[in-house]
């Protein structure tokens, strides 16, 4: 009997049929699994909006973002909501250590020390933990496990549509600094109120390229541009270069010119990106670790009006979902907001405002607690 083999046409064929196949169905399977991740995003939120609503019904207040005396006033509303979400065990560390400040990576005991182990080496303290209710599934970054390495999170608190100054003790959104808001506070209702959100954690620089030592930075953590960062974890940085007052709050439209194409852009208008601080500390509640704004839209560029961590911050939500993020409302809703919503048209003349109608169209009010008044 004879062998018949396939004809170089036949063979073809079956090569361009399959790589049809594989062209629809990988589509759909990426699809499918990006469909899943969000799901497992939006239900972390949902988890943390029950979190928010115990802690209110147990004290009476909301948590308050950006408190205690042992830390420089820097400990994260998320820091009060661990008991709520799994960990009291890793908050009476925090506890215990009299609030020390939320970038101390050993732990340590009640009498200050430093808690060593068997060898003679520092334990990790509480901040090192990873805590999975923080971390969006969608956004890798977060799950990196270094020694002594702090936790990261992609959950922020909102400041609605205002940009808080460093020891401004004022927002327009659920959260103020060292502010403990009631829900009586809430005068535009809690399922028309952003609570949190989610933003990209920033990836580290390579050491070996982008060092400040290398580049010839002074300022710890930025670097030159036009190096391609993301506007999904960065940040531009000392914006309040080119005027004498916070150009983020005086014109948002200033932070909006900076990217390109989902990348920062280097020019006369832009000096320094930082890519190693957002998202990199849960328990810090100063504005660039821990809190986002509603005035640019979900996906929008990340403005600072100076180079520290402490800097007032122009960051809107940023995700790795198609089209938009993830967003909590206070009575526990969790909703999707398109990058298209409306953010009140044009942003050139327009200033942050401490009372009345939002300029930043209905984005501007969902985060308002008194959008009206």
């Amino acid at each position: 009997m004879k062998r018949h083999a396939f004809t170089l046409t036949e063979l073809v064929t079956i090569i361009l049929i399959a790589l049809l196949v594989a062209g629809l169905f990988f589509p759909a399977v990426l699809a499918s699994r990006e469909t899943a991740r969000r799901k497992g995003c939006e239900n972390r939120l949902r988890a943390l909006g029950v979190a928010l609503n115990q802690y209110n019904d147990v004290h009476s207040v909301l948590p308050c973002h950006k408190f205690g005396t042992g830390s420089q006033g820097r400990i994260s509303a998320f820091t009060i909501l661990l008991p709520h979400i799994g960990y009291e065990n890793v908050y009476n560390d925090i506890v215990e250590a009299k609030w020390q400040v939320p970038w101390r990576k050993e732990k340590v005991g009640a009498d200050g020390k430093v808690v060593l182990d068997d060898t003679g080496q520092p334990v990790p303290g509480p901040y090192c933990t990873i805590v999975s209710e923080f971390l969006c599934p969608s956004d890798s970054v977060g799950l990196e496990r270094v020694p002594l390495g702090i936790g990261y999170n992609n959950y922020v608190v909102s400041h609605g549509d205002w940009i808080t100054g460093l020891d401004e003790k004022f927002s327009r959104g659920v959260f103020a600094p060292g502010v403990w808001r009631t829900l009586d506070d809430i005068v535009d209702g809690a399922s028309h109120t952003i609570a949190m959100s989610e933003r990209c954690a920033a990836t580290k620089r390579d050491s070996q390229i982008y060092s400040a030592e290398i580049r010839g930075a002074t300022a710890d953590g930025v670097q030159e541009v036009p190096e391609r960062i993301s506007i999904r974890g960065g940040v531009r940085l000392n914006m309040s270069a080119a005027v004498s007052e916070d150009v983020t709050k005086q014109n948002p439209q200033l932070c909006v010119r900076t990217a390109v194409s989902g990348y920062y852009v280097g020019d006369e208008n832009v000096t320094w990106v930082n890519r190693e601080w957002c998202g990199s500390r849960w328990a810090d509640a100063m504005h660039i670790f821990t809190t986002a704004s509603t005035i640019l839209p979900p996906n929008s560029p990340s403005c600072a009006a100076k180079t520290k961590d402490e800097t007032p911050l122009l960051a809107p939500p940023t995700s790795y979902h198609a089209g938009g993020a993830c967003t909590l409302m206070l009575d526990g809703q969790v909703c999707f907001v398109s990058d298209k919503i409306d953010c009140g048209g044009d942003y050139t003349g327009k200033t942050c405002v401490k009372e009345g109608e939002s300029p930043f169209g209905i984005w501007g009010a969902m985060g308002c607690i008194a959008d009206s008044l």
